[in-house]
């Protein structure tokens, strides 16, 4: 007796199982305007089936469903409307390539989530739990997908600040002869091509001339314009032009050999 008690009881649990695939597997909600009902496999498109890497979404009365793709990956959403977020850009996503042309895409967890798209426009959500009891079923249209505004360039850098060249008038070419401490005489020379480029110095107490090349570096507060320069790699050279305007015949210069200073006027 008690035999046939367990037997009839192991019946009875099967049954139940069984009865319960049945009706979720044969429910159709959309049977009344003759569309097919959503295909609920969670095993994955056949090979030989494209599967599409556009974005879907699936928009009906109460619910939202969008399905997009990163790194060849589809990620997975799924929300009531109008802020009850029940799935959020979940991996692990199925995608079942449908003989009628339509394809579903499936998430399963403890909740079970299914997006069902087909070529016509329409389309279908469905909740499930994981023991099959239906939660959710509701039918809609695809919406147009509106992808994200992509984040804001980067500001431009700030632009580097080089010193730009003093200008020169036309062919001016002058020189401006000076004495650097009663020791040192010196003429500056200015050319139209190449400005206040070159420095002779003759010390009174020889016959050498010692020349020093300079280079353009900027304007001090004043506006007036730097060109720096050295002798053999030993005295350092400076000169200044000593007004903010381009450079003209009776401006004066100062020039510095080895820290000590003269002035010059250019003719």
């Amino acid at each position: 007796m008690n035999h046939r008690r367990m037997g009839w009881a192991r019946l009875t649990v099967l049954g139940t199982i069984l009865g319960a695939i049945a009706l979720a597997s044969c429910r159709d909600p959309r049977t009344s305007d003759g569309t097919p009902p959503p295909a609920t496999p969670v095993a994955p498109a056949s090979p030989d089936v494209p599967i599409s890497r556009q974005p879907v979404t699936c928009n009906t009365t109460n619910y939202f469903a969008e399905v997009l793709w990163e790194n060849n990956q589809p990620l997975m959403s799924f929300l009531q409307k109008p802020n009850l977020n029940n799935l959020s850009r979940a991996p692990g996503v199925t995608v079942t390539s449908n003989p009628d042309g339509s394809t579903t895409y499936g998430h399963q967890g403890e909740v079970i989530f299914y997006a069902r798209v087909f070529p016509d426009g329409t389309c279908f959500v469905q909740s499930l739990t994981s023991s099959g009891q239906l939660l959710v079923e509701e039918s809609g249209r695809i919406a147009e997908f509106t992808p994200a505004p992509p984040p804001p360039a980067p500001a431009p850098a700030p632009p580097v600040s080089v010193a730009p060249e003093e200008p020169n008038q036309d062919n001016l070419s002058m020189t401006c002869n000076g004495t650097v401490q009663d020791r040192v005489d010196f003429t500056a020379f200015y050319t139209r091509e190449a400005g206040f480029s070159r420095v002779e110095f003759r010390p009174r107490t020889s016959t050498n001339v010692l020349t020093s090349s300079l280079s353009y570096v900027g304007k001090n507060a004043a506006g007036e314009t730097i060109w720096k320069g050295n002798v053999a790699q030993m005295a350092d050279t400076t000169l200044v032009h000593l007004s903010p305007f381009p450079a003209k015949r009776g401006d004066q210069v100062s020039v510095s050999y080895d820290g000590q200073w003269g002035r010059a006027t250019c003719q």
